[in-house]
């Protein structure tokens, strides 16, 4: 995923959102991937969706969970009903982390030539992954991102933003 720069002018949301497009295109690719398989893959798509799974899906989990998802508590209203939404998002998180990695295992053996052991179960853990992360993402515009633009104030963003530049610090 491209690493714009987060400044105290910009809104991190957006940065968020942008994200957001970007794993959905990832999880895109992912199914065209799946519908190669086994003979008709592209190698460089399959590295390409290696390397997000690998490193930007787990910033962008970070960057929620550190950073969103605290302001976002701190914000909400008891109507809101934000923490147990927060709650289940993060727990997906841990899983789509947990599957990601062992999927990108995979992709990175036929990004350099090499073919699947069990070309059906790959396409159906590419079909799983991409099918649940599709929804999840679907939640956080529908819910978390709407609720986030209401609620926190430049202050917040502010915070949000700062935390991001960190965790890219971090990951350089």
């Amino acid at each position: 995923m491209p690493d714009p720069a987060v400044s105290e002018r910009s809104n991190p949301l957006d940065m968020i959102a942008s994200a957001h497009a970007l794993l959905v295109q990832m999880c895109d690719a992912m199914e065209r991937i799946a519908d190669g398989l086994p003979d008709e893959v592209d190698r460089r798509l399959c590295a390409q969706v290696a390397s997000c799974l690998q490193y930007d899906l787990p910033l962008h989990h970070h960057d929620e969970e550190e950073g969103l998802f605290p302001l976002l508590r701190a914000r909400a209203k008891p109507e809101d009903g934000v923490d147990q939404i927060l709650e289940r998002l993060a727990a997906e998180h841990s899983s789509d982390n947990d599957f990601a990695s062992e999927i990108a295992e995979a992709l990175e053996t036929l990004g350099q030539g090499g073919r699947p052991a069990n070309p059906e179960m790959l396409g159906y853990m590419l079909r799983g992954f991409f099918e649940r992360y599709r929804r999840h993402v679907h939640w956080e515009n529908q819910l978390v991102m709407p609720l986030a633009r209401l609620r926190l104030t430049r202050d917040d963003l502010d915070q949000l933003a700062a935390r991001l530049s960190e965790n890219r610090r971090h990951v350089s």
